[in-house]
């Protein structure tokens, strides 16, 4: 009796001794490099060293010498296992114990899901794990290897047609096959795809429909993480590891997705994450970028769409035209497309507005009095197509001054359709609509308006998939660049609204697509370092880490609130026909009027006549030296001294 429970306890001893984690390799896809400096080569070497190692598809491929000469794998070999009673073969099974490590290569999840679960494939490749073995896989083999598999069971889906509809047909999410990560759920090729949008929805799927709280890893293509029999994964390669989590209220206004707050943490090469506690550390983050005390404050309006077509901005011009300010405001179109203005002006016109006209922004309308009365005379901007170069010369004229001084006045009013968008926040992205541009590092950032000064704003998201990757880095690299706050990405299926509302700054969204809202909650970011082949020679890819970032999805239903409004005293007074401009660098109060017949007079705020004077024209320029930090009133008598208009001016 003693014998045999002494026997019991020493095979329950061996059973746990021979019982015990194995490792794990996440590939986000794209081409190993061969040599000792590749981005794969460290990471792989991790994994396969001195291993026997299975190489598993639908078919057959190159990967398997990789792993011998340049990994140091004792022996690698490639299997096509493209059924499932070959998958749920005895030899199978037989065969696969006999490897040290399993690496599923790129293909269809599909196939996997459908030819390998509850297979005998299955039962080797958890045999292994549970033995100490090594799990690897790229791409597709890497999607696999989550508890909650994104299974293609209909075919891939598209960013845009999760935030959507993250319940749409495509999104086809199990968790009954791996349960080595309970808890996750992986995609792969995250920034050269864009996939952000596509994550965020499944994390919403899974919250709305099973109550699921699960955390999800997007891979960038290029880069990987090798996960220890602890749990501590450590980054490789030429992008970054994304960490996302559901940290906020989920809902849907019809089918669009609505977020108050996804959680993101976005890892570069020597960061790790612990896949038991969720922290991490962040090595190669290199530079603070403290934003806690900015906001967005400016007591002025803005409206920015996605998209450039007419029939993408008509949402927009109907609310910048109807039911934003005065209706009987005259616009300004300033664009470098004529033709695309004329049909802008069409709709505006048909909508009931006054199109004072359309000027292009160029140097050689940067003195033009006609131009500059246009912009004096006009109550709402409208920019459209415009060359940013040219439009950027275009500001340092004095006419460009002039456009400043009107846009950035407390109450102003513009809108900005498609590319133009970019030029409202505080940096803009040149060159972004470039193939890879942001792979081969050769976007390029410049200097914007600035009506909102903490922000960077991205049109054309998910325009196609040729520049996927350039909108999706681009803006967490701008703000890292350049130490911004906020970060915003439209579609031509949207359109943006940032407006004072009872003292606070408030950013609503329409259109099909919710507006996606990245705010930095860290300190610490980075830039990508390490290239494809490890090569100094060449850049490394526009990817920025970041320490923690908050991405919202809102709409007109669920309103961002970036900040309180904020006074300047730079403010336009429209009073009829009237508009003052103050150019309190020079002391000079600009009078503009429809009228050249009239007279002027500045009042002090106890009622006092300080100056007064005839109106010299349609412009009048007033000396202000007199003038003292304060309230003051002008009063403006026009048509024979028959009209009269007053506002307050804060000098």
């Amino acid at each position: 009796m003693h014998f045999r429970i002494l026997l019991l306890i020493l095979l329950t001893a061996i059973l746990e001794v021979s019982a015990q984690k194995g490792r794990f390799l996440l590939v986000g896809g794209g081409s190993e490099k061969i040599g000792a400096s590749g981005w794969s080569t460290p990471a792989y070497k991790w994994a396969v060293q001195g291993k026997r190692v299975a190489v598993i598809g639908t078919s057959t491929g190159s990967l398997a010498p990789y792993l011998t000469q340049y990994c140091g794998a004792s022996y690698a070999r490639e299997m096509a296992i493209a059924s499932r009673d070959s998958a749920d073969s005895q030899i199978t099974y037989d065969t696969l114990v006999s490897y040290d490590a399993i690496f599923f290569r790129g293909g269809d999840q599909w196939e996997y899901y459908n030819y390998y679960r509850n297979t005998k494939l299955q039962e080797a490749v958890e045999y292994i794990y549970s033995h100490g073995g090594t799990i690897c896989g790229t791409s597709a083999g890497m999607h696999i290897l989550s508890s909650t598999v994104f299974t293609a069971e209909e075919g891939t889906v598209y960013p845009y047609e999760c935030i959507e509809n993250p319940n749409n047909l495509y999104v086809t999410l199990e968790s009954d096959f791996f349960n080595f990560m309970p808890g996750y759920l992986f995609d792969t090729h995250f920034a050269e795809r864009s996939r952000f949008g596509r994550l965020s929805g499944f994390l919403a799927n899974l919250k709305l429909n099973k109550g699921m709280s699960v955390t999800g890893l997007g891979m960038d293509d290029l880069t990987c993480m090798t996960v220890d029999t602890n749990g501590i994964g450590t980054v490789y390669g030429t992008g970054c590891a994304n960490i996302y989590n559901l940290i906020g209220e989920v809902s849907l206004h019809g089918t669009k997705l609505l977020a108050d707050s996804v959680r993101v943490i976005q890892l570069l090469q020597g960061c790790t994450y612990d896949f038991n506690t969720s922290a991490s550390t962040f090595e190669s983050l290199d530079r603070d970028i403290n934003t806690d005390q900015l906001s967005e404050s400016g007591n002025h309006t803005i409206l920015a769409s996605g998209g450039y077509k007419l029939n993408e901005n008509l949402s927009m011009l109907t609310d910048f035209t109807l039911t934003t300010g005065n209706p009987l405001d005259p616009i300004l179109i300033l664009s470098g497309d004529n033709t695309l203005a004329e049909s802008f002006r069409s709709k505006l016109t048909e909508l009931g507005a006054t199109v004072n006209g359309i000027i292009n922004p160029s140097v050689s309308n940067g003195s033009d009095t006609a131009v500059k009365g246009l912009i004096i005379r006009s109550g709402k901007f409208l920019f459209l197509e415009n060359d940013a170069a040219s439009f950027t010369e275009f500001l340092s004229t004095l006419n460009g001054l002039s456009l400043l001084q009107k846009i950035r006045a407390e109450g102003s009013i513009t809108a900005f359709a498609g590319n133009d968008a970019r030029f409202a926040g505080k940096t803009v992205v040149d060159n972004y609509l470039e193939y890879l541009n942001s792979y081969y590092a050769e976007m390029t950032f410049s200097k914007g308006l600035g009506l909102l000064q903490n922000t960077v704003i991205l049109p054309n998201t998910y325009m196609n998939s040729d520049i996927y990757e350039n909108t999706a880095s681009a803006v967490p690299y701008a703000m890292s660049l350049d130490t911004l706050k906020y970060g915003i990405w439209l579609t031509s299926h949207n359109y943006m609204k940032y407006a004072p509302v009872e003292g606070k700054a408030i950013l609503t969204g329409y259109g099909i697509d919710p507006v996606m809202i990245i705010r930095n909650s860290g300190h610490r970011t980075g830039f990508s370092t390490h290239t494809a082949t490890g090569s100094a020679s060449i850049s490394p890819r526009q990817i920025a880490g970041m320490e923690q970032m908050v991405l919202s999805l809102n709409d007109e239903t669920k309103p961002y609130v970036f900040g309180s409004i904020q006074s300047n005293g730079n403010i336009e007074h429209k009073a009829g026909y009237q508009s003052f401009e103050c150019n309190r660098s020079a002391d000079i109060l600009n009078i503009f009027t429809e009228s050249p017949i009239g007279s002027w007079e500045i009042i002090g705020s106890n009622g006092t006549i300080m100056k007064k004077g005839q109106l010299t024209g349609l412009s009048t320029q007033v000396d202000m030296h007199f003038a003292k930090k304060g309230l003051y009133i002008v009063r403006i008598n026009t048509g024979n001294h028959t009209q009269h208009a007053a506002r307050k001016i804060i000098w």
